[in-house]
């Protein structure tokens, strides 16, 4: 593949990118809708479906015992498994599960969990429960509209969407080590860094000794549309870089290009 075949490819693929950046973008910000116009503790199921809870321990209660639950449905089922500490602070929490029978009718129900001595409800441990007929019912009920058009969770897509991004950014790596191998073979090569001081402006490229640059070599720079700005002296090299001296007049940036200069006998230099 040539210079022109890797630039168009790169910019398909930075076209890819931008396009899959929007759409991760667009994902969260679908989801953050959808989670923040869901009511506290709001569960979205289906019939016979169930789901972890956890919520604090009833003050004064010790062990999972102590802790009572009501439905009032008999379709609807809690299970209290066990008393654990919270993550926050080390409080007291229970850990259980809701269960739901296949033949429950489609509405909302509310559970309660509380402690069986004072039977306090608090808004921690009250869950509303919104039970939808079939899968259709449930996403057409969604306020996310990836997830009621597609059936595909926000958040899912917003990790695929990213990770996409990111092989894209791969790609765009090894096709921009490619590119700049391929030039370095004809002699040029795109600055990567401009930083300007009170002696002028330094500019850094990808041309070093195993190109045949030298310190004190003359390279001619050019704009991104190839147009001479002047030509410009090497001042400090390693094996694959060097850094060059700038007028501070000419309107250098990264992305123009550097291309050494052929030396005939006659000591006239010549473009190559």
């Amino acid at each position: 593949m040539d210079l022109d075949g890797i630039g168009a490819w790169k910019d398909r693929i930075s076209l890819a990118g931008a396009l899959l950046c929007c759409l991760f973008i667009i994902s969260v910000i679908d989801g953050g809708v959808w989670y923040l116009r869901q009511p506290i503790n709001s569960l979205r199921l289906l019939p016979g479906e169930s789901v972890n809870l956890t919520g604090p321990m009833a003050p004064g209660v010790g062990s999972i015992d102590g802790m009572g639950f009501e439905t009032g449905s008999a379709d609807v089922f809690v299970s209290l498994e066990e008393a654990i500490s919270g993550f926050w602070l080390g409080t007291r929490m229970w850990r259980g599960r809701i269960n739901l029978s296949p033949e429950i009718v489609a509405g909302d129900y509310l559970v309660s969990v509380f402690g069986k001595e004072d039977q306090k409800r608090v808004g921690a441990n009250t869950f509303h429960l919104m039970v939808y007929k079939d899968r259709k019912a449930y996403l057409a009920a969604s306020e996310s509209l990836i997830l009621r058009y597609s059936g595909l969770s926000p958040w899912v897509a917003a990790g695929f969407f990213f990770s996409m991004a990111l092989l894209t950014c791969a790609c765009l790596y090894v096709m921009s080590g490619k590119k700049d191998r391929l030039m370095a073979r004809q002699g040029e090569a795109e600055v990567f860094h401009v930083s300007g001081d009170e002696t002028g402006v330094s500019i850094y490229f990808g041309l070093g000794r195993i190109h045949g640059i030298e310190r004190g070599s003359v390279l001619l720079l050019l704009n991104s549309k190839r147009r001479p700005l002047g030509q410009i002296r090497v001042e400090t090299v390693s094996d694959t870089d060097a850094v060059a001296k700038v007028d501070a007049l000419i309107e250098v940036r990264p992305g123009c290009l550097v291309k050494r200069i052929a030396h005939p006998a006659n000591g006239r230099p010549i473009l190559k």
